[in-house]
């Protein structure tokens, strides 16, 4: 008499058990088939987030520069600080210094301030991107519908 082990018996009953709810779970979900306009506002939405995205990148790339930019002026500023107290030339030096001072600070405030406005737009690009996959993921369409639709985005260029 052979023997089944309750290794094999167990991994049998999970791959039934898994193999069956993939199948529940593709006929529950199913594909929505959408009609032209659907997928021309879903290819839309798509060309506008990936411009979106585009730009932040765009914008965070400058971001980080003037990040860097400004650790180097305040490397700069430091430096010059010790000078200062080091010197006795008087109070020209100190005020040139101190305007200095003030007109940095000044960047790291606006920078502070573009670093948060990113951020924000970030987020709300991900909120988008969310909504987008919501409405259009999963969708089904009629080959025809989408290169109509290509044509004319075509026409239009």
């Amino acid at each position: 008499m052979k023997r089944i082990t309750f290794s094999a018996v167990a991994g049998a009953l999970l791959l039934t058990l898994i193999s069956s709810m993939h199948g529940a779970q593709a006929q529950a979900k199913g594909d929505k088939v959408v009609s032209r306009d659907e997928l021309r506002a879903c290819m839309d939405s798509e060309s506008d987030l990936a411009t979106r995205r585009k730009a932040l990148e765009e914008r965070r790339g400058k971001n980080n520069e003037e990040a860097v930019a400004i650790k180097a002026e305040a490397t700069e500023l430091s430096a010059e600080q010790k000078r200062a107290e080091e010197s006795s030339s008087g109070m020209g030096q100190r005020e040139r210094f101190e305007r200095k001072v003030r007109a940095h600070n000044a960047r790291v405030k606006a920078q502070q301030a573009g670093t948060e406005s990113l951020q924000a737009d970030y987020e709300g690009l991900n909120k988008s991107l969310v909504a987008h996959n919501d409405k259009c993921g999963g969708i089904s369409y009629s080959k025809e519908d989408k290169e109509a639709i290509l044509k004319e985005r075509e026409g239009k260029k």
